[in-house]
């Protein structure tokens, strides 16, 4: 009997786990055949139906001796290992079909067929070190065989060698550009490097050649949202729902509507979730953190102690029940949650600010000063976030066991080595000009951002990725060259066109700004990002009633999205309303009493109105709950210096001088100023003067802008 294998590879949504399903067919081309059926061919192929049949009713043992005692038999014969391994493999008896092939190997070494199913039922055995050598060896075989070009991808995968992946599947992609599990592993590359932008255009073909896969569009939604088109994302996992409800699409459903906040029709897709899987941590966790927004303390803790007696170790419930156990004065217990957190989270930096503020309280003075320094070297290594939810989808590697600086060393190590390897990898070129960024090295940042533009000139993704990285690390300057670049090459591009803007705004350009925004398409214009900028470009050209217009109407919409009154109430501010810019944050605050940036806005409101200590009180409580945001601590240190407390203001910039919370403020010009303050007696609970009152709102707008 001849055999040939056939294979369909098929990704799994939730854990993106290959899963090979074999088939035997009548042809394998490359492998020595007998010329008739003998007597002991046909025995041998009696035999193999039986093992078949024996697997298919679930009777493995007898049918593993059953193939023991056959290529005991047939030790010689090539053909029979060969078709014996693809059985066992296509029954996932992957260890058996293994050692099968292995034999056939060693009788017929050098045989493309025998090595591509070698190194097949290896991977499917999770033994990457033996499957890479046979997939190696098979493509030297047959350099243009994109099936063992994947094969070895998902290996390089598996070894956390994502751009050795990349490289083979960029040459896969080319040999069959409409292969959708090419693209969808492309993809998931560039999202497990959080290049989620890059991702999107690779998922978008992918659903237009095979638009019936919920895999597909789970990742594109996925993609979306990260890369902040979030009303996208949440079309797209509807359309995952219709086709075949889960708790994962219903999970990332209802972090979409979260983010907008639409808290009610969120609780509805997080509670779905978890009729589906009840023990849906994370599904859990996000009612609970609802829950607290909202004001209700108890309920959000006991949900976080329920998700906590499943897993003892969940980082982000060890943060928000420490939260309410702070709220509650309960900071021995605050500690211990804190401190579990810190050792369990990717990114500890915001534990380690609230660990070392509990310790305060508690008056273990040196404990304090230590969290507080490993608040400071955290924040000022820790990378830029591609989206503030990241850290929900973190899963520990052993790069998380380093901490940031020394990632980001490790990073740029690896890349320069491998650029070195395969200088004309764009990919490699990306990343390694993102991890220039992180360290700080902006001019070779630039050269290599210059190189990949070389590589692909006039490539308008490449331009608009370039633009995106730029942005990101507030290179605008050279954001816009790229986004105007892309556009000229290929007009029409939303995204494109809003990401032009964004950057124009940034830079302060807010006619030119206005014009890049009105570029967008109707289609686009629908997206709540674009009207928040809209809203924000038509105030700085003075066209305040558009951008009250605006902002209105998302409250409507979004009536638990506490950016939304923040917006409308600095507007107010702006115009000297203070008394509709408090009524507008109590109402957010009724709705979301949890709110940092309400709290902040209402401590600004308090400073206004002459209720100098309720200010204090509510600027100090936004540093709690914000210690990562410039805008709560920057806000705070000046009110403290008008109000002549000069020591606070000096402490307050102490905690955050050497982090990376600084947000682009001149840290040391601030501090020279406290240096020269007159020693005055402190007016804490005093009105501030109206020259002062103008000083501090001015300051807070301008950190609004830079900040939010």
């Amino acid at each position: 009997m001849t055999a040939r294998m056939e294979f369909v590879m098929k990704l799994s949504g939730m854990g993106g786990v290959l899963v090979l399903l074999l088939a035997l067919s009548t042809s394998t081309a490359g492998v020595a055949q007998p010329s008739s059926k003998t007597s002991s061919h046909l025995q041998s192929e009696k035999a193999l139906s039986q093992i078949r049949a024996d697997l298919h009713s679930k009777r493995t043992a007898e049918a593993l001796r059953l193939a023991a005692r056959l290529s005991a038999e047939k030790k010689n014969d090539v053909q029979l290992h060969l078709s014996l391994g693809i059985l066992l493999a296509s029954e996932k008896q992957f260890k058996a079909a293994q050692l099968e092939l292995e034999k056939a190997d060693a009788l017929q070494p050098g045989t493309f067929e025998i090595l591509f199913n070698l190194g097949q039922a290896a991977l499917g055995n999770g033994d990457n070190q033996n499957a890479e050598p046979a997939l190696s060896r098979a493509l030297k075989l047959k350099p243009d065989s994109v099936e063992a070009e994947y094969l070895l991808a998902q290996v390089y995968t598996n070894e956390s060698r994502p751009l050795d992946a990349l490289d083979l599947l960029v040459r896969a992609n080319k040999l069959k550009p409409d292969n959708p599990d090419i693209l969808y592993r492309m993809a998931q590359i560039s999202m497990s490097q959080k290049f989620y932008e890059d991702a999107v255009p690779l998922l978008e073909k992918a659903v237009q050649i095979a638009p019936g896969r919920t895999d597909l569009r789970e990742a594109l939604g996925e993609s979306y949202f990260r890369s902040g088109r979030v009303n996208k994302s949440i079309e797209e996992f509807k359309k995952v729902i219709e086709a075949g409800p889960s708790a994962r699409a219903y999970s990332f459903l209802g972090l979409g509507l979260a983010h907008l906040g639409r808290f009610d029709e969120a609780k509805q897709d997080f509670q779905n979730g978890l009729k589906l899987e009840p023990h849906n941590n994370f599904c859990l966790f996000q009612l609970g953190n609802i829950a607290k927004l909202q004001g209700d303390s108890a309920g959000a803790e006991a949900i976080f102690l329920k998700v906590l007696r499943s897993n003892p170790d969940y980082p982000d419930a060890l943060l928000e029940l420490a939260d309410i156990r702070v709220e509650g004065k309960r900071f021995a217990e605050a500690a211990e949650l804190l401190k579990r957190y810190v050792k369990g989270s990717s990114n500890p930096s915001a534990g380690y600010y609230k660990l070392a503020m509990v310790e305060k309280s508690l008056h273990q003075t040196a404990a304090a000063e230590q969290d507080l320094a490993q608040f400071q070297a955290l924040s000022k290594n820790a990378p830029v976030a591609a989206h503030p939810y990241d850290h929900l989808f973190d899963y520990l590697d052993h790069r998380a066991k380093l901490d940031p600086h020394a990632q980001i060393q490790q990073d740029l190590a690896a890349l320069e080595e491998q650029i070195k390897l395969h200088p004309d990898q764009s990919e490699i070129l990306y990343a390694l000009a993102e991890s220039y960024l992180k360290a700080g090295k902006i001019d070779d940042a630039r050269k290599t951002i210059a190189r990949l533009d070389e590589e692909r000139p006039g490539d308008a993704r490449t331009l608009t990725g370039d633009g995106v990285l730029l942005a990101r690390y507030g290179l605008y300057d050279d954001a816009i060259q790229h986004f105007q670049a892309a556009l000229q090459t290929k007009p029409g591009m939303d995204d494109v066109s809003f990401d032009l803007a964004d950057a124009y705004f940034h830079k302060g350009r807010y006619s030119e700004a206005l014009d890049a925004a009105m570029q967008v398409s109707e289609q686009g214009r629908k997206e709540e990002s674009y009207l928040a900028l809209l809203g924000d470009i038509y105030v700085h050209q003075g066209d305040n009633a558009r951008a009250e217009e605006i902002y209105r109407a998302a409250i409507m919409r979004n009536p638990d999205n506490d950016q939304d009154y923040l917006s409308l109430a600095l507007l107010e501010f702006r115009e000297n309303k203070i008394a509709e810019a408090k009524q507008t944050l109590l109402k957010g605050q009724a709705r979301i009493p949890g709110s940092g940036k309400i709290i902040w806005g209402l401590g600004l409101a308090s400073a206004l109105d002459g209720d100098t200590a309720g200010a204090a009180r509510q600027l100090e409580r936004a540093v709690e709950m914000l210690p990562e945001w410039p805008g709560s601590y920057s806000t705070l240190g000046v009110f403290y210096y008008q109000t002549g407390q000069i020591a606070k203001a000096k402490e307050v910039l102490d905690r955050f001088k050497n982090s990376n919370a600084r947000g682009g403020l001149d840290i040391n010009r601030i501090e020279a100023a406290l240096a020269q303050a007159p020693a005055t007696a402190p007016t804490s609970d005093e009105p501030l003067s109206n020259a002062k009152k103008m000083q501090l709102l001015q300051f807070a707008l301008f950190l609004a802008d830079k900040t939010l």
